[in-house]
């Protein structure tokens, strides 16, 4: 009998939508840790965390605008925009550091507010008005910041380096904080919202659900984790650069496609976002320190991305061919 519910649990586990994607993770680890020196110890623990925090954040931000049915092409510049505004406005004060946070948060909710108007009450294609507005994000950055600079005071980069009671990193934190907030939203309407928009808009619209408030509303909660993203950031590098969110873009959507999130909405969980961002910094470690070109970065990544799609698909295409 108990081995009847051993299989039955490991089928169970089998069916579940993470199951793969915990599987390329573990492999991923298991590869990092046979070439990286000390991989087991805390301290290397404490570095790669620290390297993948930016993009774990900004993959969650990715992952709420793709669940409610959109993409975001502006994260990126989103975030430069943040950092380059502390960067301008920060000092040692506690009132520059509070200037500088409230100045980069207000920077953001706009930039989502007017995704959120254009995609949601415009109704434009989300992967042309986004990119716009990241042009836009990237104007205003370079008009700050012509040039890197700017000042981070030292608290910034300091804290981010400690560890609280000596065995639990900020980073770590972090990225708690950033799931605390998404499990805020779970108990809330919008969270069901957000996914009936993204499953099937026309379906929710018919049952009083005001899908334009909902996509308003998702790219406002995106905005929370890129401002998260953006204070990380300025923490590893203390300084504001409009070039430095460029690659957070599309390492965001390609780790929420890998943490098994749908492109086409209503499908997947933030913890998905999370173990792809993860992966994908496993994957720039592993190439490191096997003394690979960077260029195979981006074709391991691809390949990498067309397997986690495979597996997400094969449920849907076992069902037909049972149908």
């Amino acid at each position: 009998m108990s081995r009847l519910n051993e299989q039955h649990r490991f089928l169970k586990l089998r069916r579940h939508g993470l199951f793969p994607i915990f599987l390329i993770f573990l492999v991923v680890v298991a590869v990092n840790a046979c070439l990286q020196p000390g991989f087991f110890t805390f301290d290397v623990f404490q570095s790669n965390l620290a390297s993948f925090t930016p993009l774990v954040l900004a993959s969650m931000a990715q992952a709420v605008v793709i669940l409610v049915g959109g993409i975001d092409l502006s994260i990126g510049m989103a975030i430069t925009l943040s950092t380059v505004i502390m960067a301008a406005t920060m000092n040692d004060s506690a009132s520059g550091i509070l200037l500088g946070i409230g100045l980069a948060l207000a920077a953001t909710f706009a930039v989502g507010a007017l995704n959120g108007l254009t995609v949601g009450y415009l109704k434009l294609p989300s992967i042309i008005s986004t990119f716009a507005v990241s042009s836009v994000c990237y104007g205003a950055a370079l008009l700050i910041m012509p040039q890197p600079g700017g000042y981070i005071p030292s608290v910034f980069y300091e804290a981010y380096q400690t560890n609280i009671a000596s065995v639990l990193p900020v980073p770590l934190l972090i990225i708690l904080a950033g799931l605390a907030i998404w499990g805020f939203f779970r108990r809330r309407k919008i969270y069901r919202y957000i996914y009936a928009v993204g499953g099937n808009e026309q379906a929710a619209f018919a049952n009083g659900i005001d899908t334009k408030r909902v996509k308003l509303y998702a790219f406002l909660i995106s905005g929370v984790f890129i401002v998260l993203t953006a204070l990380v950031v300025v923490a590893q590098t203390a300084t504001g650069d409009a070039n430095m969110g460029r690659s957070y873009t599309l390492n965001s959507i390609a780790a929420v496609v890998i943490g098994g999130i749908s492109l086409q909405g209503g499908k997947g969980n933030l913890i998905g976002a999370v173990l792809g961002a993860l992966i994908l910094g496993f994957i720039s470690n592993i190439i490191f320190f096997a003394n690979l070109s960077s260029f195979y970065q981006d074709l391991i990544k691809g390949l990498i991305i067309i397997f986690a799609l495979t597996l997400s698909i094969l449920p849907t295409l076992r069902k037909k061919a049972l149908a």
